[in-house]
């Protein structure tokens, strides 16, 4: 028992790093699986994967633009998060184990080299939580760290020489910038192995002079010696020369000859950042990381690394790393407000209400979802205010020249029926997409918005495109059978209605013009509900209860059994304040808790100079709160 014990303990220990490294690659499935997967659906959304000969060809054609294709291929992945999480952990673990190899072939046999291996990957994951990195930025990493092994591996020197002129234009034209972190490691191994031939030639140096001295023949052997030297150094110095002149010389060749682009691009390619013509320092820092890491143990003497105290500092240094990237890369706050989006793009309309009593919106971009939401839900007019409102903005979304609110603000657009806006509102975002790339979620709703508009032709190009896609081929095959049917259209559940809810007459639409598009849609169609609960909250959002007032009329057309709270709050404070009743004549009447409670508010807030924050426990979701406190 004792031996099986012992053997299993030995295998164990043996296989402890390994065992390391796949716990990490779980930890990195769990983050992005459980606490980061809409960042993951949201990258998604923003670019378009067509599954054609054609798109791989105008990839292919671009320096880097193998590694472009590999990381969008991939990238579709996301849409499911579990898959993309297990794409990121197992690229965290390949670049963790190249790191690794790249370590054991600069300090062969020395010990406690594992640790800092972690580094890089930790990088490159850190660098994922931001949606603006995309993952061709890790693929080429990945694949450059493999290039960089292979070539370490080759200990024939006219071999490894042929390797290294090749794969310089290959791996930087297949790769694009990621090449840099091979030629770097490539270089640093041919110094290391210089200096270890020098240090050898020092030591035969000495014994040939021992000799010499009691043969009475050193000093020829040692300028022989010498002169051997001197030209073995200056042949090994000549792939180092050539390798840093063509990792210079091939991306401005191309840059001059193939692509113009920028000089920084030339050598980065645009695969590595969303933004075009922009190469954040990030960048260049995890592409340089790896050959710090791999010499660090060769700078640090052999029996430092033996001591437990080198280990304690490196177990306490490599975990506040990764922590200060951590909290400085991660953005939870984004992922709620892509939460938000997500639960809307999928119409969770009541899932959306329960995230926002455990998450509330952070920002008007979440905000403008929880409003959609509770209109959708019909319980906007009655409930808006049990949520911190923050103004009009938290209404509708403008669009400012980026593509987040405009990605965003269409759902708005689209769901009161305002299909043109809500078209106009995707094309522009797509139009403004940092990579200049189409989307497959503007993509699927132009081809929605054309096809109520009746403009088939249109829309199915658009269905044509999505037909080349993994994930969205099936809906727009089936979507394909509505073209040129207007019956089926008419009474398709959603696209019907949007055709009804339709505004007939053209006006130009800003939404600084909203409010009076709001009156035209309720005048051409005075049954549309939400039209009318998002013209009543521009209204009490924007203290103008005079307007508001005027609503009571539209109120009993809509067929409200009795006023919503939060409209019987504004009301009866528009009553104490104008000392006239809009309700008189109607049959609306205000709830007794209604009175009550508002003459308990007015007490606390005429009679104290903190009142605010006496009253926000018990007020703060009533309509007199926002009123007087909100900004």
């Amino acid at each position: 028992m004792k031996n099986k014990k012992a053997k299993k303990e030995s295998r164990i220990l043996r296989h402890k790093d390994l065992l390391i490294t796949a716990s990490a690659g779980i930890l990195v499935f769990m983050f992005f699986s459980f606490f980061y997967a809409n960042h993951l659906r949201f990258a998604e959304q923003l670019q378009l994967f067509l599954c054609t000969g054609n798109y791989f060809t105008e990839k292919l054609l671009l320096p880097g633009g193998l590694n472009g294709w590999t990381g969008s291929f991939l990238t579709q992945f996301y849409n499911i998060p579990a898959a993309g999480a297990f794409i990121i952990s197992i690229l965290f673990i390949s670049i963790q184990l190249l790191t690794r190899a790249l370590i054991r072939e600069f300090n062969d046999g020395r010990k406690n080299t594992y640790l800092l291996s972690f580094l890089p990957a930790l990088a490159a994951g850190l660098m994922l939580c931001n949606e603006l990195y995309p993952l061709s930025a890790v693929t080429g990493f990945t694949a450059s760290l493999a290039a960089a092994w292979v070539y370490t591996g080759i200990k024939n020197e006219k071999r490894r020489f042929a390797a290294g002129v090749i794969l310089i234009p290959l791996i930087y034209y297949i790769l694009g910038g990621a090449f840099l972190s091979m030629v770097l490691i490539m270089t640093a191994y041919e110094i290391i192995l210089l200096k270890n031939a020098a240090l050898a030639h020092g030591m035969n140096k000495e014994r040939i002079n021992k000799a010499g001295t009691g043969t009475g023949t050193g000093r020829t052997g040692t300028e022989t010696a010498g002169k051997g030297r001197s030209w073995a150094k200056r042949s090994k110095l000549c792939p180092i020369l050539l390798y840093i002149f063509l990792s210079a010389a091939v991306p401005l060749l191309v840059r001059y000859f193939f692509v113009f682009q920028p000089a920084g691009q030339a050598f980065f390619t645009e695969f590595y950042y969303n933004i075009a013509g922009r190469i954040p320092p990030f960048i260049p820092v995890l592409l340089i990381l790896p050959l710090p890491v791999v010499l660090f143990y060769s700078l640090i003497p052999e029996r430092h690394l033996e001591k437990t105290s080198f280990l304690i500092i490196q177990l306490i240094v490599i975990p506040a790393m990764a922590l200060t990237g951590f909290f400085k890369m991660v953005n939870f706050d984004a992922e709620r407000t892509m939460t938000y989006d997500q639960l809307v793009r999928n119409r969770k309309w009541e899932k959306v209400i329960a995230f926002a009593g455990k998450k509330p919106p952070g920002n008007y971009l979440s905000l403008a979802m929880l409003n959609l939401s509770l209109a959708k839900t019909g319980i906007m007019a009655e409930e808006m205010f049990s949520f911190s409102q923050h103004g009009r903005e938290g209404l509708f979304l403008r669009f400012e020249d980026e593509f987040i609110s405009p990605m965003m603000g269409n759902e708005i657009l689209y769901h009161i029926g305002l299909v043109n806006a809500s078209q106009l509102y995707a094309f522009e975002s797509m139009e403004v997409m940092p990579h200049m790339e189409k989307s497959v979620r503007a993509v699927k709703r132009l081809a929605e918005t054309n096809l109520i508009n009746g403009r088939y032709e249109v829309a199915g190009k658009y269905l044509k495109l999505l037909e080349k896609t993994l994930f969205y081929r099936k809906w727009a095959l089936n979507t394909g059978k509505y073209l040129y049917n207007e019956e089926m259209i008419n009474n398709h559940p959603d696209w019907g209605e949007k055709r009804k809810m339709a505004v007939r007459k053209d006006f130009f639409f800003h939404i600084d013009d909203i409010e009076a598009i709001l009156i035209r849609m309720l005048s051409e169609n005075p049954g549309n509900r939400i039209a009318f609960e998002y013209l009543a909250a521009w209204y009490l959002l924007g203290r103008e209860l005079d307007k508001f007032a005027g609503l009571v009329p539209l109120m009993q057309q809509l067929g409200y059994r009795e006023m919503p709270r939060s409209c019987q709050e504004a009301m009866l404070f528009y009553i104490s304040l104008t000392n006239t009743d809009p309700l008189a004549g109607s049959p609306y009447r205000i709830s007794p808790d209604v009175i009550q409670r508002m003459n308990s508010y007015a007490r606390i807030y005429l009679n104290n100079p903190d009142a605010r924050h006496l009253l926000a426990p018990a007020y703060s979701d009533t309509y007199w709160y926002y009123f007087h406190y909100a900004e």
